[in-house]
């Protein structure tokens, strides 16, 4: 069977700061690839955005493809850009059209309800078993839809929502994800993450057990933490090494320090195997120490992420964010000791957010330096519990495109007390305030080891500043 898979390509929603954005391999999609690979199916995949497709060369190379099962990987800000491929594979083949991604997990039913001519299917949570039993039906070795779990579907105009798909427990026995299948090459980090080199993504667990009220990763990805062995994972980085030249890999985990023990292990191996890589993780600020960040640097971590969000208690605790601002100023410090570059995410627009609270959680940012820092602007994705609170079911009246990443383009905030204006102008400053120091550049010039990095920052940099002239323009 044909199978193919694409990534929505994101709209032009970035504005200026799009010089510092990057575009990555969705691992999600070539997780199913190499899964139904292994069960024989003829997989093919698509990025329109990475390969730089207009709307016609995609249509002649699905046209020619003639898949029989379409799959379609959708955020909430590139939804539209999802409607617009499906009707068009609609227009031009028979295939069966299933929807994954975060917004099909988050809204399933409301989606196959207004979309039901365009999707034949919305799968809800991981896709490698899902995707496989829909072939099995395409082909008629499953009967009926409603036998499959983790769907909804339309079934003679009645709604379906099937019982849920229980998450897979042993990530080991997945096949490395089907690199193979796009060119590598086409992949470029975010700026601030730009290495010298081949980057390749990867992902060693899946599940967040924390409860953060922002972020909705739960649905697709578990509760649960569940982890790769270190010994499977570090089989995969030396292959990315070995068989496809990379040398600069982002660790795409929720918190890859989740388990201390198991992150120390597999630094203690790919030290031991003397695999020559650079690399970045996200962690949360409880789950660093002094060993495991020692372990980190000389296994090749030039860079960490801390989510921090605000250091007021009241705001953290309202989005039940167990950290504190001593935990996360001694995180900082712990990763400067060792030379490990600190990337810090701040949110404003939290609910119990006010100028005061902004302004101490710059003042913090400030205080303790990392080397970067994101001042972001809240955004109430579908799946969270503020979406919910915020717009209850209805839906019908929400424009999906401005719920960007990062906050970069409309707002839509969580405060009662903060106005999106304001919203802009206190990111506006924070930035200002944060950059224009001289010690900050000092800390950044630092950490740049090659002129490719000093060309990446600078174009950051340069988006960055036309970001703030337009933040600037909006305040006249």
């Amino acid at each position: 069977m044909k199978v193919l898979l694409i990534k929505a390509p994101y709209m032009d929603v970035y504005g200026p700061i799009k010089l510092a954005a990057g575009n990555y391999f969705l691992l999600g999609l070539g997780y199913i690839a190499s899964y139904l690979r292994k069960y024989g199916h003829e997989v093919f995949m698509l990025d329109p955005e990475a390969e730089r497709l207009g709307f016609e060369e995609y249509e002649l190379r699905i046209r020619d493809i003639k898949p029989d099962l379409v799959g379609i990987s959708a955020t909430t800000p590139d939804f539209d850009s999802a409607l617009k491929i499906a009707e068009l594979v609609r227009s031009k083949t028979d295939a069966f059209v299933l929807l994954g991604g975060i917004h099909a997990s988050s809204l399933p039913e409301y989606i196959i309800t207004k979309y039901n001519e365009t999707f034949d299917a919305v799968c809800i949570g991981e896709g490698e078993e899902t995707t496989l039993e829909i072939c099995k039906f395409i082909n008629g070795e499953i009967k009926s839809l409603s036998e499959i779990k983790g769907i909804s579907f339309n079934d003679n105009g009645k709604i379906v929502k099937t019982e849920p798909r229980p998450f897979m427990q042993d990530l080991d026995s997945l096949p490395f994800p089907a690199r193979d299948l796009i060119n590598m090459d086409l992949y470029q980090p975010h700026a601030f993450n730009t290495r010298k080199g081949r980057t390749a993504t990867l992902i060693t667990s899946r599940g967040c057990p924390f409860r953060c009220t922002f972020c909705a990763s739960k649905l697709t990805l578990g509760g649960k933490f569940r982890a790769r062995g270190a010994e499977n994972v570090v089989a995969e980085i030396e292959r990315l090494v070995k068989d496809h030249g990379v040398n600069h890999i982002l660790i795409q985990d929720d918190t890859f320090t989740y388990d201390l023990d198991r992150a120390r292990e597999v630094c203690r191996r790919i030290i031991k195997k003397k695999l020559n890589i650079e690399w970045f993780c996200f962690s949360q600020v409880t789950k660093v120490d002094d060993e495991l960040l020692g372990l980190m640097k000389r296994a090749g971590c030039y860079s960490i992420g801390y989510g921090i969000e605000s250091v007021d208690k009241d705001v953290l605790k309202l989005l039940r964010k167990p950290i504190n601002a001593e935990i996360s100023e001694k995180a900082i410090k712990l990763a400067k000791k060792h030379k490990i570059k600190t990337q810090a995410f701040f949110i404003f627009g939290n609910n119990g957010d006010t100028k005061e609270t902004i302004k101490e959680t710059i003042d913090f940012a400030c205080r303790t330096s990392p080397t970067l820092a994101f001042f972001n602007k809240l955004v109430a994705y579908p799946g969270t519990e503020i979406f919910t609170k915020r717009f209850g079911t209805d839906y019908e009246n929400i424009e999906w495109k401005n719920f960007v990443p990062m906050g970069v383009g409309a707002t839509v905030s969580d405060s009662n007390t903060l106005t999106k204006e304001e919203l802009h102008c206190l990111a506006y400053k924070a930035n200002l305030r944060f950059y224009a120091r001289p010690s900050q550049w000092w800390e950044i010039i630092k950490s740049i080891k090659s002129l490719h990095e000093l060309k990446a920052y600078s174009k950051a940099g340069i988006g960055l500043l036309l970001q703030m002239i337009e933040w600037h323009k909006k305040k006249k």
